[in-house]
């Protein structure tokens, strides 16, 4: 069971630990409806009572708010632009530590955020303190720029009043349990309860875009009670009044009408375990590996596994993972077949038990871990059986996964061709008919592939060209079907939006010191004078004077470097673009060459100690005698041992 935080001292007490199975007491026992109360044959008077749920309710919906949020929206298609703004509303509720819970999709890219306390038509004003995209979760602190204008703390008067929630810390609530969404779903301005039952605890992907980038499943719980717009970010609460989720998601749809999900408390409390302190959120613990199921009757018997076993077989395991647990030999590898993930049973459709009756995906036995808990595989390795025990984390992802969290917009445009990084961002833009037309579909598969993969090494990215800025320079090549996966320049491997930014760096500075300032003057001079540039003999690499584009497909661009840089200005005007590339890739690059600069230093120190070293064996030292060479300084007489024994006796 995870605990809860710490309380404050203005906090409640803490709530005794529910009755577990082995009690045969019921988790609702005791405590009463959200929306109603039941009459009892007790000492309590019907008005005494009634009196007690209405004091409780007005405490449960005291710690809730509505917010009203503005966002601006990045547009990684024109990284150098912004959406237009939008705003919407959501719900959130108050914590321990005085801070406020919501989802993440509700203050994504968030310029203004607004709280509203129930029953206060009053705003105040709130800021993202720590976001968890891959749980959908963010917490929000309450701030004020200046005093009340008489004199009090803002902040403080939105405090007045409002308690935190109470947690159900016992793990994922029973099947058919009640439970009751709060919150400030569109229809109205004031709170909405809505009652349901759970009806399926399940694990999968918290991502509402990029799903197939995600670090693995997460347990979720379905519930019957409608969660609108709006509904995000509240609390759901059971009978006794405690907090077992928060709601985030819905389906829309005929077919799936009052269907709901919420975030289970284990996961809400990992997440707030994880900011402590005022530490930086860094993900859930990853699945390392890629795996296919056991049932296949031929599969089993070439890895030699007993009918009675169950379990999946290794197919990719993460290369930085296996790097950083010390290789292949010490952490899992391909064709392992995995019998136990923390000593449970684990099928061989990958579903281990939760409860009992209730299979679902194993990846919550990883996800589900708290930062620095470690995880026990039981595997068989070409039919012997070991143990792999691993503190598993995040991963960096082989196509960043989230705006300012490890990505933003970049850019680079040379000649008018805007290349840009492959990012998450990048592909959740719906696919209209202008962009099927730009080919991104050509590459889908490629895209789709590279999501998909484990990052092998770090500092490499994919580069994508999107679009064909129409100028003089690129005359010929049109911007339909532009979409495609750059392979080298002149010959060179791209690495990177740094490492293409700094060759073509590198390239304008050779043409500048040939032509001198004025290009466009000295490209005139040199048509009329013949002095253009000649025919390459190399077409894959023409030198500093043109740039050779190869890409994946095996299609080509060709451009002239003095052509490019002559165009520079005239594409940048006609498409309000600030800059020929985003000032993260230049600092980026300026990374990259102090490194490659401290590498060849480094490099030649290594020459150089090489070479001292082999000066130093040219005229090396007589070194210890040899037992021959003793016993023949003894029969000969010698003061001194022969050279040939002394150079035997050093090798």
């Amino acid at each position: 069971g995870l605990g809860a935080p710490p309380p404050d001292e203005a906090d409640p007490p803490p709530v005794p630990p529910p009755y577990t199975r082995s009690e045969g007491r019921s988790r609702s026992a005791g405590g009463g409806d959200l929306g109603s109360h039941h009459h009892h044959d007790d000492d309590m008077g019907a008005d005494d009572e009634e009196e007690t749920m209405l004091a409780e309710l007005s405490t449960r919906f005291g710690s809730i708010v509505l917010l009203e949020v503005s966002y601006v929206e990045p547009d990684y298609l024109r990284p150098w632009q912004k959406s237009p703004q939008g705003s919407c509303t959501g719900s959130g509720f108050a914590i321990s530590g005085r801070r406020i819970l919501t989802n993440r999709h509700v203050v994504q890219d968030a310029t203004d955020v607004r709280l509203r306390k129930h029953g206060d038509a009053r705003r105040w004003r709130a800021r993202t303190a720590a976001e968890g995209p891959d749980v959908d979760l963010a917490v929000l602190e309450v701030f004020s720029d200046e005093p009340e204008p008489d004199g009090t703390d803002d902040v403080e008067s939105f405090w007045e009043g409002v308690r935190p929630v109470e947690w159900d810390a016992s793990g994922p609530p029973e099947l058919q349990s009640s439970v009751n969404v709060v919150g400030y779903p569109t229809g109205g301005r004031t709170i909405c309860v809505t009652e349901g039952v759970v009806s399926r605890v399940d694990c999968r992907n918290y991502r509402l875009k990029t799903a197939s980038a995600a670090p693995g499943h997460v347990i979720v719980i379905q519930i019957d009670a409608a969660i609108n717009p709006g509904n995000s970010g509240g609390p759901c609460f059971d009978e006794r009044g405690r907090v077992v989720g928060v709601a985030f998601q819905g389906l829309e749809g005929s077919d799936a009408q009052n269907v709901g999900y919420i975030i289970p408390t284990d996961t809400v409390l990992n997440f707030l375990h994880a900011i402590e302190g005022g530490r930086t959120y860094g993900g859930v613990q990853e699945v390392p590996f890629k795996w296919t199921s056991l049932q296949n009757r031929s599969l089993r018997k070439l890895l030699g596994m007993p009918k009675r076993s169950s379990g999946v077989v290794v197919t990719r395991v993460s290369p930085l993972a296996v790097r950083e647990h010390g290789g292949e030999d010490a952490f899992l590898r391909e064709n392992d077949v995995i019998t136990h993930i923390d000593g449970r049973t684990l099928g061989d459709d990958y579903t281990v038990a939760l409860r009992e009756g209730e299979l679902m995906n194993a990846d919550f036995l990883i996800t589900g871990k708290r930062v620095g808990e470690s995880t026990a595989f039981d595997v068989v390795r070409a039919g012997e059986k070991m143990r792999v025990e691993a503190v598993l984390g995040p991963l960096p992802s082989n196509a960043p996964r989230e705006h300012k969290m490890d990505c933003v917009p970049g850019w680079l445009v040379i000649g008018g061709l805007l290349f840009v990084p492959l990012t998450c961002p990048l592909l959740v833009y719906p696919s209209s008919e202008e962009l099927e037309g730009s080919g991104y579909l050509k590459i889908y598969d490629y895209i789709d592939a590279e999501v998909h993969k484990y990052r092998s090494e770090l500092g490499h990215e994919s580069v994508i060209l999107i679009d064909i800025l129409a100028c003089d320079a690129n005359f010929g090549y049109y911007f339909r079907q532009s979409w495609r996966v750059l392979d080298t320049m002149n010959g060179v491997k791209v690495k990177n939006m740094a490492h293409l930014y700094n060759m073509y760096e590198t390239a304008r500075g050779a043409v500048s010191a040939k032509l001198g300032p004025d290009i466009k003057k000295a490209k005139k001079e040199a048509r009329t004078g013949g002095g253009e540039p000649k025919p390459a003999k190399d077409l894959t690499n023409a030198g500093e004077d043109f740039l050779i584009f190869r890409f994946r497909d095996k299609s080509r661009i060709v451009l002239e470097t003095a052509d490019c840089m002559v165009s520079e200005g005239e594409v940048l005007e006609q498409h309000g673009i600030p800059e020929a590339v985003s000032a993260n890739i230049v600092e980026q690059a300026k990374k990259e060459k102090q490194k490659e600069k401290e590498q060849e230093q480094e490099k030649d120190e290594k020459e150089k100690e090489k070479e001292g070293s082999k000066e130093g064996s040219e005229e090396e030292p007589k070194g210890e005698e040899t037992e021959e060479g003793a016993q023949a300084k003894a029969e000969e007489g010698e003061s001194s041992p022969a050279e040939g024994e002394n150079e035997e006796g050093s090798s």
